[in-house]
């Protein structure tokens, strides 16, 4: 399982990210969605914890390849 971080990187890189319409913040002046972009207020993801897509440890692992051509 993927660390709430984890989570909110893959959010970030990630095509098929939409978040919940219902997910509802406040936002002030230092918080902007970039900050709360995150698997877990997406509609992919469920209630079990999953992406129904299966796209995290995909994007995790585009991520760790890009990290490895650095």
């Amino acid at each position: 399982m993927a660390s709430k971080e984890q989570l909110q990187k893959v959010a970030t890189q990630c095509d098929e990210y939409n978040m919940k319409e219902d997910f509802s913040v406040e936002l002030s002046s230092d918080f902007s969605v970039e900050n709360i972009k995150s698997c877990e207020n997406c509609i992919h993801f469920t209630r079990d914890h999953k992406c129904d897509m299966n796209l995290v440890d995909k994007v995790l692992s585009s991520m760790a390849m890009e990290l490895d051509k650095k």
